[in-house]
């Protein structure tokens, strides 16, 4: 059994809106609206008729100094952000949406300061070195894309930007962070105390996330079943109505993973071993690594089914030691550009109070 929709068109509409895109009308829908004309049409032969194509129209998101920032850049930007939100809020009801908003608004704001910079120190005689462009794009394939290119390609295509677009946007950052280096990160070398302060403030920050492993209970509904009569509307509900009793305690998660739950650990009552996060898919990670133990989280959708999860504990890899020499530089580092990010922070703000800033979405 095929799969149905299960978007609200009008919140999926409202989507669109805040991301500054305009979804055309399919060619056809447009013929089909044009005024009749007062003259007898002449007969055509028939030709195959083209499948009717959807565009997205790149609208100006904001300007600075008269710089435009795309709705395109925007989109792609929030596009990984998107696909987690959209798991988490299959219906994509208000929550999604207010998400949504305070993700977009905080993207413009990162663009802005994008174009700040650029515009303060100009472009001309910096040429940045495609492969470092290179670079950048496959680290970001890598941490945004789960090492996936296509997805990536299809983001571009979905955001309605060219793949040279987007490696100019790319440059453009990159150009940002080399000049700002150039600019703030001449500083006195950090001394022996102001070295042990940051490593406890932010040892955490040098483990390797990679080894942390999550222990979860999990109930799982599938979208399709065995009955052709159960639609995947159906099981939505069902997996709704679920979380509803586990939340106000009407069952207990172990009789309702027991009773409802399709997962190979339904037996146990849902309850999972230890799994690292490697071994999780990225947007399940993100949402379990971040709840709180105790915490039940969904109905959580993806092309499968509803998960509904509670997790029960959170083990983080250990903070390697100061003495390290590569945590030691790292620590270095940090104190520099903490520093650093003072100075340039006051340096922004007093661009953004000269400077003629228009949003528009």
């Amino acid at each position: 059994m095929k799969p149905k929709s299960l978007y609200r068109p009008s919140l999926l509409i409202a989507a669109m809106s805040i991301l500054g895109a305009t979804l055309c009308l399919p060619d056809t829908a447009i013929a089909q609206q044009a005024p009749a004309s007062d003259k007898k049409a002449k007969p055509q032969a028939s030709a195959p008729q083209a499948r009717p194509t959807q565009r997205i129209v790149n609208r100006i998101a904001a300007t600075v100094n008269g710089r435009p920032i795309t709705s395109s850049e925007v989109r792609i930007r929030l596009m990984p952000l998107m696909q987690q939100l959209q798991g988490k809020y299959p219906q994509q009801g208000p929550d999604f949406i207010n998400e949504l908003i305070d993700a977009k608004s905080t993207v413009i704001d990162e663009l802005v300061e994008r174009e700040l910079v650029l515009s303060e120190f100009g472009l001309k005689g910096y040429q940045m070195p495609e492969q470092q462009v290179d670079e950048e794009i496959n680290n970001r394939v890598l941490m945004r894309f789960n090492g996936k290119r296509k997805h990536l390609i299809d983001g571009l295509r979905k955001s309605g930007m060219s793949y040279s677009d987007y490696r100019q946007s790319v440059r453009k950052e990159i150009t940002v962070g080399a000049m700002r280096r150039t600019r703030y990160d001449r500083d006195l070398p950090p001394t022996p105390d102001e070295l042990k302060a940051e490593y406890r403030r932010s040892r955490q920050e040098y483990r390797d996330p990679t080894m942390d492993s999550v222990q979860f209970d999990k109930i799982f509904i599938p979208v399709a079943t065995s009955d052709p009569n159960v639609s995947p509307e159906e099981q939505h509900a069902l997996a709704v109505e679920v979380a509803n009793k586990l939340h106000s305690k009407q069952i207990s998660f172990s009789d309702a993973a027991k009773k409802y739950s399709s997962d190979m650990h339904a037996k146990d009552g849902g309850s999972w071993p230890y799994v690292k996060r490697l071994d999780l898919a990225v947007n399940f990670a993100g949402v379990v690594f971040t709840a709180k133990p105790g915490t039940i989280v969904g109905p959580l959708y993806d092309s499968h089914g509803f998960t509904i999860v509670k997790v029960v504990n959170v083990r983080e890899a250990a903070a390697p030691s100061l003495s390290k020499p590569e945590v030691k530089k790292m620590v270095d580092a940090a104190v520099r550009r903490n520093k650093s990010e003072k100075r340039y922070r006051q340096w922004v703000e007093r661009l953004r109070d000269k400077a003629i800033i228009r949003k528009f979405i």
